[in-house]
């Protein structure tokens, strides 16, 4: 069975803060009518998700 490696504290709260980044900027680009730009930060988000779920 594979270790689970738990978060630290301080990655958690680095980890909650790119989120938060990238819904702010999913939120203005949402609002300015960026589809593009929205449709490629989507795609990354899910990349890097499915990059960690993984590893």
């Amino acid at each position: 069975m594979a270790e689970v490696m738990q978060m630290t504290d301080n990655q958690w709260k680095d980890n909650l803060r790119v989120q938060k980044d990238d819904l702010e900027e999913l939120k203005e680009y949402f609002e300015s009518g960026n589809k593009a730009a929205f449709e490629k930060k989507i795609s990354k988000m899910l990349q890097r998700i499915q990059e960690s779920l993984e590893s």
